[in-house]
């Protein structure tokens, strides 16, 4: 007589599977982009990233939000940097680099960013957040602002989206703004970014730092509240990162009757054949962890060589998830809840399951074949609803 275990393990990735969509560019077609991590204490008075009234010049501006969230990003999922301004503020922080950079070697490595705008109440419409680059050219000092509201994203949106991660990348003709008078460009004037670089290469010459900002309105009722992470510069990524991460565990317990149940013996239908299991998947985010938005489980079932859908019976949430065949003869389920349900810090996000499946599958009717694994992967909001976070769990079934 066969027992029916679970033998339960858990996991995190820090990088989920979306990272293909922010995969690191060549930097002069040689090393991939460095990862720097930005935590909250790198970010203030005397820190590698400063806010806007921790430079002094900044005396006269109203400081807005400027800090480091748990709110998920969409490339790693483990926190970004939210700026938020309200009546005339403005919120910005910045990153200062050890020496002047060339213009046109910024320009030739990638140049890229992600944001998100909330809706909020009397909200500014049609802006995001700048990515700013503080220069010198021709020996005067300006800056140049990246506006997602003149450009596409990279997933074919045009202008600002509310409510969605958006990736945007600099190319040489991408529209840049400069603040003040340089070269031959008037100030508060777009141009592209090839044009500055013919433009500014005078010895001297080259850029300082790099700015995530939220500017100052006209109406200065108007409200934006905004997300910024994985600012991407002269091959540097810099992930803005709560401490956490979130962990997965999938706990299965065997419901199989019928047969002979012997003491200490799980109990198998007749002839061995058909097996049943409940139980849940459980993410739980650490108190220092991320914010995880419309979170949903992906399913992955393996079961050696023989597995077919016709083989497989899985409920979540009292629901029937549709199965399809994966690779390696996988089949995987998706279960996706309302999108209000999210995982906050310190929560839990639990999905009852049940599965029935046929011991051995189609090809192994002589069940030499009995376990089954059971894979589980956290989804969430990124740059697209349901997006694989790489916080995965996992179980095994075995006959």
């Amino acid at each position: 007589m066969n027992r029916l275990t679970a033998s339960v393990c858990t996991a995190v990735v820090a990088a989920g599977a979306s990272f293909a969509l922010l995969a690191p560019s060549a930097v002069g077609a040689a090393a991939p982009n460095a990862v720097q991590r930005v935590l909250a204490a790198d970010l203030g008075a005397g820190r590698p990233w400063i806010r806007l009234q921790d430079d002094p010049n900044n005396s006269t501006r109203v400081p807005g939000i400027h800090e480091v969230s748990p709110f998920a990003d969409p490339v790693r999922f483990n926190g970004s940097l939210h700026l938020a301004v309200d009546g005339g503020q403005q919120a910005q922080a910045a990153h200062y680099f050890t020496q002047p950079v060339p213009l046109s070697t910024i320009a030739a490595a990638e140049l890229s960013y992600d944001t998100y705008v909330a809706t909020t109440e009397h909200m500014a419409t049609g802006v995001g957040p700048n990515l700013q680059l503080p220069m010198v050219c021709r020996g005067t000092f300006t800056t140049l602002g990246f506006l997602p509201e003149n450009t596409t994203d990279t997933q074919g949106r045009p202008g600002v989206a509310r409510d969605i991660w958006q990736h945007f990348r600099s190319t040489t003709a991408t529209p840049w703004f400069t603040t003040r008078a340089v070269a031959s460009f008037p100030a508060q004037t777009n141009h592209p970014l090839s044009d500055f670089v013919t433009a500014c290469n005078a010895p001297g010459d080259g850029v300082i730092g790099v700015i995530a900002n939220v500017g100052r309105f006209g109406d200065t009722s108007a409200t934006l509240s905004t997300y910024v992470d994985n600012l991407t510069v002269n091959g540097t990524v810099y992930d803005f990162a709560v401490g956490g991460l979130a962990t997965g565990r999938v706990s299965l317990r065997n419901t199989s009757s019928g047969g002979n149940c012997g003491h200490n013996r799980t109990c198998i239908p007749a002839g061995g054949e058909r097996r049943s299991a409940t139980g849940t998947v459980t993410f739980t985010d650490p108190a220092n962890g991320p914010e995880y938005v419309a979170v949903g489980t992906r399913l992955v079932l393996s079961q050696g060589s023989s597995l077919a859908p016709r083989d497989l019976t899985v409920t979540a949430n009292g629901r029937r998830v549709t199965l399809t065949a994966g690779p390696n003869h996988t089949l995987i389920g998706v279960v996706t809840p309302s999108p209000s349900v999210g995982l906050k810090p310190n929560g839990r996000y639990t999905t009852p399951i049940a599965i029935s499946f046929t011991r051995g599958g189609r090809a192994d009717r002589a069940g030499t074949n009995d376990s089954l694994t059971v894979s589980a992967e956290l989804l969430a909001q990124g740059y697209a609803p349901l997006q694989r976070t790489g916080v995965l769990a996992r179980t095994t079934l075995r006959g």
